[in-house]
């Protein structure tokens, strides 16, 4: 049996390479074959579908893998229902290895019922997936399609997202999830710079903790957006900014009279230094940069992104408690959200000082004045 591994691949990373190789050994799969989308009826692809295969190779390297470029052949959206019986007509049987999320989503799939008669579908939950969940799912996509689903337990992916991995790599940061051979060609080809002119600006105007915590936040950010779908170029613009004041003197027009001289100066600064220095326009990244600390009520979904990802990130968060936050917000932002404003909320109490007044509304909307 061959195992169809389909996905963007944009770019391969260590993960893609050891499911792989861990799927093929539990399910004793005589080749595994990547196909990396063309025409994809789930992603937008900016890297061309040449320098994603061209990436592929050189992850694969001299492991025993290969690719078929079928979907770079294809004008019409790849759907699996349209793929896979030719992909099954080349090769005999297959099977398609999939992640839990897509498990999840099964029913939303075009032509479900299709792709249930065409192959077994090999199931690989991420770390941070319920088997319960998953195990229930296969049982109604058994039940409902007549599907062979094979829940693979034995193997469980890690949290690797790409879209982290390119912002690591527009950010100047170290990025452990790729081979060397695959950044070389990341390099080669200028690939995922969008952001590297901005970020390269930002970094002067911190020290080298803030930067990494900077960092954090756009990583922390892109890793909660998975699941909300927010723009990723807003989550990246207002995470990479958040902080950018925080460390300068001078007072920006527009900002309020009350702010100045406090601790959360830097948000509202922030947010016209983005404005005037940076040429950002949309309102709600400066809405998401201005209100980062307080909160304000009818905080918006990247309101809320920016200011839990601001406290959970992994560069340089270590307090007490930050693990049990960080998993929530990684599971659910209203629900991470609501935890990390009312841990400041009860600090700020605690402390005894004033609260800035949209904290309290931030905190009446959300409990109710209670």
């Amino acid at each position: 049996m061959i195992g169809i591994f389909g996905g963007a691949f944009d770019p391969p990373h260590s993960e893609h390479i050891r499911i792989a190789r861990e799927v093929a050994a539990a399910y004793h799969l005589d080749r595994v074959i990547f196909v990396p989308s063309g025409v994809s009826p789930h992603k937008s692809l900016e890297t061309p579908f040449a320098l994603r295969v061209r990436m592929l190779r050189a992850a694969i390297g001299e492991e025993p893998f290969a690719i078929d470029e079928i979907e770079g052949t294809l004008s019409e959206r790849a759907y699996s229902y349209r793929v896979l019986p030719m992909l099954k007509e080349k090769y005999g049987e297959i099977a398609f290895l999939i992640g839990g999320d897509s498990l999840l989503a099964f029913d939303s799939w075009r032509n479900p019922e299709d792709v249930a008669k065409i192959c077994p579908l090999i199931v690989v939950p991420r770390a941070d997936e319920s088997l319960d969940e998953l195990r229930a799912k296969a049982a109604e996509v058994r039940v409902k399609y007549g599907a062979d689903v094979r829940l693979c337990e034995t193997v469980r992916g890690e949290a690797v997202s790409s879209s982290c991995v390119r912002a690591r790599v527009s950010l100047g940061m170290p990025v452990p999830e790729i081979s060397d051979e695959v950044l070389a060609v990341i390099r080669d080809a200028d690939l995922y710079g969008e952001y590297r002119e901005m970020a390269e600006r930002v970094r002067g105007y911190l020290p080298e903790k803030r930067w990494r915590h900077t960092c954090g936040v756009v990583l922390a950010g892109l890793r909660i957006n998975e699941r909300v779908g927010i723009d990723k170029g807003k989550v990246i613009v207002s995470c990479l900014l958040h902080d950018c004041m925080k460390y300068e003197d001078r007072v920006n027009e527009g900002v309020p009279a009350d702010v100045v001289g406090t601790k959360i100066l830097h948000a509202f600064n922030g947010a016209e230094e983005a404005r005037l220095a940076f040429g950002v326009t949309d309102p709600e990244v400066l809405d998401a940069i201005r209100y980062h600390t307080t909160g304000r009520a009818g905080m918006t979904p990247l309101d809320k992104l920016v200011y839990t990802a601001d406290m959970v990130e992994e560069e340089t968060r270590d307090f007490e408690g930050v693990e049990e936050l960080r998993a929530a917000a990684y599971r659910d932002l209203d629900e991470g959200f609501r935890l990390c404003f009312l841990a400041c909320y009860e600090q700020l109490k605690e402390g005894g000082k004033p609260i800035y007044h949209l904290t309290i509304d931030c905190f009446d909307d959300m409990f109710g004045g209670k």
